[in-house]
């Protein structure tokens, strides 16, 4: 697929069992011809970028920083390139998912939820929401409802396949194009638009955020305008 539709893919990433699941879904999408931009593959390592702070903050200043910096590059950055949003709604709801969700949704993206949990705490598997919390789901353009058993190692490939084949089903009945541009309700109102403003300040033209020289350059950044950046955090 030239010039592909870029993905977002918003899921909790704190163990092996997501980390590896966010993975193979991820590789799975790309395999389709889509650009899918995943915070454990594209994002920073927690140590690499308190490490590259450590000696030009306070110490009590590292951790905000950190947290700072990661948030305006997943919510400004990974969130408002994107295209296509996706995310995991298994149990528990990660927090920071739902907040990516609700922000794709005002900045106008196609969001797409899905859930392979059979666990049912807010309602009944068989209904829409399929038991989870029903406020994500109504954030979702298209929610998918995929549990998956996983008995076996072939049988667990071919359940991440079907899934991976119903993202890309919706995707393409919705004959999407590139959505890259803010409406002008988002970059007039400075709630919506401070976390593109952040994300301004610390990427731009940065080619690539991963190389010493552009680890030094972001921290550079994040200490000449901290004031600004924690106000429009």
């Amino acid at each position: 697929m030239d010039d592909a539709l870029q993905i977002y893919s918003a899921a909790a990433l704190f163990s092996g069992r997501e980390t590896y699941f966010n993975r193979v879904m991820t590789t799975l999408l790309e395999d389709k011809g889509y650009t899918v931009k995943l915070p454990q593959k594209d994002g920073f390592e927690f140590g690499n970028l308190t490490e590259a702070l450590a000696d030009k903050l306070d110490p009590k200043e590292v951790s905000q920083a950190v947290q700072n910096i990661i948030y305006f590059l997943d919510m400004g950055v990974f969130v408002a390139e994107s295209d296509v949003v996706i995310a995991n709604l298994d149990e528990p709801l990660d927090e920071g998912v739902v907040v990516e969700i609700v922000y794709a949704r005002i900045l106008g993206k196609y969001v797409i939820g899905y859930r392979t949990d059979v666990r049912a705490p807010y309602g009944d598997i068989s209904e829409l929401a399929g038991g989870t919390h029903f406020f994500p789901v109504h954030q979702c353009d298209v929610f998918i409802k995929h549990p998956m058993s996983c008995q076996t190692k072939e049988s667990a490939d071919e359940e991440m396949l079907s899934l991976a084949d119903l993202i890309d089903s919706y995707i393409q009945d919705k004959e999407l194009i590139k959505h890259r541009y803010h409406p002008n309700y988002v970059l007039e109102n400075p709630n919506l638009s401070n976390i593109l403003k952040g994300a301004e300040i610390l990427f731009k033209d940065i080619g690539d955020i991963h190389s010493d020289t552009g680890l030094d350059e972001i921290v550079q950044r994040y200490i000449e305008n901290k004031d600004l950046l924690e106000t429009l955090g």
